[in-house]
This record gives structure tokens, sequence and C-alpha cells, in this order.
């Protein structure tokens, strides 16, 4: 089987596929030493090209490398692009179905495109070229594909189906009970382990499964559920993510014939929070660490060195392997870095080419934008706490503005990868400081678990911290200094305004979460009142800027309502500010623009 050659490779630019959608467009470089995106010092881009949707996103690549597919959102109707890449054309454009969002694409078997769409009623429909689809039956999910032509194992929730993708009938395989979560399959479409979860009682089953008989091979009652990531490429075993006594997150195999878990893979600093799967036999090859720089342990020889191959060919910038021909010959590589937008690109190793397939941000391909840093400053008991610093492209020396962007969750976290609002804040000159406080995930159980309710408290600490750290290293002018975040860095932003009140100049909040949410802790506990906002009021200083949607489905806009009323009353500096029909996710792109025009205009004026 051929494999990646560490040879270097020419790489062209193909003309666009038709007037309508530009696809494999040209890129001159070697392979092993290519230059992505060319930038030179122009004026920042309009709001309207950072608050863009990703104009081609989600590409996928068919196994025999015939066929690309991806998500075209450069109109106000999104569509899915079916691309041939032997003929060079455009074979499909298909709108999506009234008021559906496209979830994922995926080939089931060369000829065969997975479209799972979501929206009044969840379902996944099968694409040819020829445009003869079929939809599955509705309200199941994904589980894999198989090695049988036009077949796709698919979940009701009740049963395992086996689905044609021609006819869209379906037929049951295995039972699920009330508490199963996740199904194993193997290749050819065989269940070989369920997995069952009794969140009440903290019930944790793993079940291997064989014919008719199911034998019970790992028992949890401690409340903690590993997650069931697949199966190792031989099908011996299952791989769990789990700590199981460790202080980070790592790989287990598990396998089925009952034997006990086996180590595959750890990182001392860092949780290992995903799997990589082939493409094709969905197969375990490899496994995400998710630390401040994300990387992937590989488990696959062949898929280590493909990965290498390609990571020499873009220096300086993260490529991940999205998918590859089963003969190895070509790979499809989605390319970025902070300062870089995203681009797909395909790598034909034989003949030592790469083209540019998509791109998500085309128009600022060639504008300098903000470098990212990777930095850690102490918090006030001595904890080093990890963080990510975007300066401005044209930074001037001494301190400057600085914007502070905690992340929501609060149990999630910031990646170093390219991010439309920090960019287009930076284009506007400010640094912006992205802390991982405690209670983000990623960098182990314990510092995860640190920030349990301590919403107020710890956490809101450790955001503190980070703005006096930029202070005393003379990054940030400390008259300039502003907080802005989403959904639980909403929350932040108005605890920075309210306990801190002397720390910033002005506040953005967005996606509010100003009274109570999980984790914060029990909804009779009196101290709760001393973690809310709402309660100090009095404190607020600083002009505030609060945003919500209308159709926002994790916080309440009575939330903001509530806040904006009571700064008012309290004769406070308040804008209020309503995106139309949007969510907490920022999924439209005439939202996403007014965001950053009103971010925009706020920070003019008040910092």
């Amino acid at each position: 089987m051929p494999t990646a050659t560490t040879k270097p490779c020419v790489v062209h630019r193909i003309r666009c596929y038709s007037r309508a959608v530009a696809s494999l467009r040209s890129f001159s470089a070697f392979l092993c030493a290519a230059v992505v995106g060319s930038q030179v010092s122009v004026a920042a881009p309009p709001a309207e090209v950072f608050g863009a949707l990703p104009a081609e996103t989600g590409a996928v690549l068919s196994s025999d490398g015939h066929w690309l597919a991806w998500l075209d959102q450069k109109e106000a109707k999104p569509r899915i692009v079916m691309i041939d890449v032997n003929a060079h054309r455009v074979q499909r454009l298909e709108p999506l179905p009234e008021s559906a969002r496209l979830q994922a694409l995926r080939w089931n078997d060369d000829d065969t495109l997975l479209a799972t769409f979501t929206g009044r009623i969840a379902v996944t429909v099968a694409m040819n070229p020829t445009g003869q689809d079929v939809a599955m039956p509705p309200k199941l999910t994904f589980v894999r594909t198989t090695t049988k032509p036009h077949t796709v194992i698919m979940s009701s929730g009740t049963f395992l189906l086996k689905v044609d993708t021609i006819t869209g009938k379906s037929e049951a395989i295995r039972a699920a009970n009330e508490h199963t979560v996740a199904w194993a399959v193997d290749r050819t479409g065989t269940p070989v382990a369920r997995e069952d979860w009794d969140p009440l009682k903290g019930a944790y089953r793993v079940y291997a499964l064989r014919g008719d008989s199911i034998k019970e091979i790992l028992r949890r009652d401690d409340s903690s559920a590993p997650t069931l990531a697949g199966l190792l490429p031989d099908d011996s075993a299952l791989v769990l993510l789990t700590s199981h006594g460790k202080a980070h997150q790592a790989a287990w195999a598990l396998p089925l014939d009952g034997s006990p878990q086996k180590l595959l893979a750890e990182d001392p600093d860092a949780d290992i929070t995903a799997v990589y799967e082939d493409a094709h036999t969905g197969a375990i090859v490899g496994v995400y660490v998710s630390g401040t720089k994300a990387d992937v342990q590989w488990l696959d020889p062949t898929a280590q060195h493909r990965q290498e191959v390609l990571q020499r060919s873009f220096p300086n910038h993260q490529v991940s392997v999205y998918g590859w021909t089963s003969d190895g010959t070509k790979a499809f590589a989605y390319v970025q870095s902070a300062s870089s937008p995203p681009i797909y690109y395909l790598v034909d190793f034989t003949a030592r080419r790469a083209d540019i397939a998509a791109e998500e941000y085309p128009a600022l391909s060639s504008v300098k934008l903000g470098e990212l840093k990777e930095i850690t400053y102490k918090a006030r008991d001595g904890t080093e706490i990890p963080a990510y610093l975007t300066v401005p492209p044209e930074r001037t020396v001494g301190p400057g503005p600085l914007v502070v962007l905690p992340h929501g969750g609060p149990n999630e976290r910031d990646y170093p990868n390219f991010n439309w609002i920090v960019q287009f804040l930076a284009s506007r000159g400010y640094t912006v400081l992205q802390p991982q406080f405690r209670g983000s995930s990623g960098f182990g159980e314990a510092y995860q678990k640190a920030g349990y309710r301590q919403w107020g408290g710890l956490m809101q600490d450790d955001v503190t911290d980070g703005v006096r750290a930029m202070i005393e290293q003379k990054i940030a002018d400390p008259r300039r200094i502003c907080i802005l975040g989403f959904s639980y860095g909403g929350y932040a932003a108005l605890a920075g305004a309210a306990f801190t009140p002397d720390l910033y100049e002005s506040r953005v909040v967005s996606a509010r979460m100003s009274v109570w949410t999980e984790r914060v802790g029990s909804p009779t506990d009196r101290a709760l009142d001393t973690k809310s906002p709402i309660h100090f009021i009095t404190s607020i200083k600083a002009p505030v800027l609060i945003v919500y949607g209308n159709s926002d489905g994790v916080v309440a806009n009575e939330q903001s309502l509530r806040m904006a009323k009571a700064l008012r009353a309290a004769g406070k500096r308040v804008t209020l500010e309503k995106l139309a029909d949007d969510d907490d996710w920022l999924s439209r792109t005439d939202t996403r623009v007014q965001l950053l025009k009103t971010v925009e205009t706020f920070l003019h004026d008040n910092l």
C-alpha cells in the first residue's frame, strides 16, 4: 500500500470548478515547506468579514478520493456542495431544507453522502451524485458505517438498527434497555458492546455482546461515568476515556474478553479528551491531548507518519488530517493557526501535490492578524494559570487597551485556534486575554473540580489575577480594561463589574448568567446571594453592555432584562442590545455582525 512520501511535493493551484463555487484553488509552494496565506498589513476589514459564518466548512473526502463535499454558507441560503475531483467540476449544489441546520456530513461509501440535519425533526439523508436522495427514518442517530455497501448502523434509543441507504428501510438488530446510552459496533455492522448509565443511581455498566450472550465487563457505582469512545483496529478492546485513579484523564483499552483494562495513552500535564477515528473503518487510531497545546498521540504508525509529513509541510500551523483515501495515496488536511483562518487541502502524495479545496474565511487569507501567545501567570495562591494572549497585528510599544474574554461553561476551555471574535478585537487594536481559570476542562480532574461552587469565588479570582498580571507586566493600560463574556463568561463579566469595580473601565456581557445556574451551589443556599452580581448593583461603576438573543436555549432572556432593569433603577449606565432571532452559539451571520458592531461602538465610546 502506498504511504505518505517524505519527498518535496509541488503544490499547484487548479482554477475554480465553476463560477458558482471556488474550489481547489492554486497554491504554489513545496509541500514539505508550504507557506500558508501570505499576509500583508492593510486596513482592518469590516465587521462583516469577521462576523460572516465560515464560507466553506465541514468538508469531507470519499474513500476513493473521487468526491468532496462541504457546506457552503456564502449565500443567504446555505448549500451542500458535492465536487467531482477527477472531473474538476461541481456535481451538485443542494440547498438545505427549510428551517434545518446541517449537523454533520460523512461518506458512508464511495457514492453515498450522509447529511444529518437538526431542526423540527432530526433526520439523516443519504445523498448521491445523481441526486437520488433517500431520507432515513426520523429521529435516528448515526452509530457507524460498515463494510457492506449502502448500509449504515443507527440507533433509535430503543433499538440498534441496520438501515439501507438506497431504500431507507430499517431492520432492528439489537434491543436496548432504558439505561442504554451507546453501542460499540465493528466494521461488519455487528454490535460487540453496550454501554448503560443510570444517572440517578450513579450506576455505569459495559457489556460485551457475542451472539445472544451478554457479559458484564465493567461496573462502576461512583457516579462518574467514563467515555466509551469506540474500538481498537483489531476489534479486541473498547477504548475508554477516564482518569482511573490518575491525576489526568487517560485512554484505556477495555478488552472484550473481560480481562483487566490496559493503559493506552496518557499525558502528565493534560487530559485526553477525545479520539481520532479512521474515517473508513471507524477504528480508533489516535487520541487528542487537551493541554495548552492541543495535540494528537497516534496509536497507528501509518497515521502518525502521515501526520508528521503533513505537519512538516505546514510549519507553525495546526494540521488536522480529516481523512485519507483507502489506498493511502491522498489525504485531506485542515490547516490553521490562531492568526491564519482554516483552509482545507487535498494532498496527493503520489503526484507530490496539494490543492486548496475549501476556505472558511477567504476574505481574511491575506490579512495580517493578531499573534497568539501561550502564557501562564500566578494566581494569588501561587497556582499557575494557563492563558492565551493575542496581541494586535500593529501593536505599539507599551501598555495598551485590554479585553478580557473568559470562556463559557465554565467547565469548557479555549483552544489556540483561529477565533473570529478574538481576531476582530485584535484588528481594532485590543490585546485579548483568555484565562483558563480553575474549573476549565482539559487540565486534569483536580483543576476542573477546583472550580466547583466557586462562581464569584476562586474562578473569578483567577480571572482577576490574570488582569493584574497583565498590568504588572506593562501589557495592559490599567485605565483601559474591559471584560467581555458569553454564557458563563457573561456571568464572569458582570461579576468582575460588581466584585472588582475599580479594575475595569467598561464591561461587555452576552448570554447572561446573573442569578443562579448549575454547580454554583444548592438553590436553597443563601450564600448564592453573595455570588450573584444582581445583589451588588450599587458597587458597579463602569458602563455595562448586555446583549441577548431572541431564541437563546441556554440562558433565559429574563435574566438579561432583570439585570438591565436593576442597573437602570440604580442610575447605572447600561446598554441593552437584542440580537434578532439567534441562540447562545451565535449561529447567524447577521447577528454575529450586529454583535461585533455593537461591541466595537461600545468599546470605542467607553475604553
